[in-house]
């Protein structure tokens, strides 16, 4: 409990929050640029596990069959 207790920097007056402008992005990337880059990344690790999923299922679905 004491380590809740104590303020983060964030709270902090004079911190590096307040010297922010309101439209600064942290990355340094723009909207765009960030979008294509998460979307590079997470479509094709979602068509692979949905490929496992689907060989999964069909693997399954004819033991089902044939036993």
């Amino acid at each position: 409990m004491f380590f809740l207790s104590i303020p983060q920097a964030w709270h902090l007056a004079g911190t590096w929050s307040e010297q922010l402008p309101n439209d600064s992005n942290l990355i340094g990337m723009s909207q765009t640029e960030l979008m294509m880059t998460l979307h590079s990344i997470f479509v094709p690790l979602l068509l692979v596990i949905s490929y496992f999923l689907f060989l999964k299922i069909s693997k399954n679905e004819s033991k089902k069959v044939k036993g």
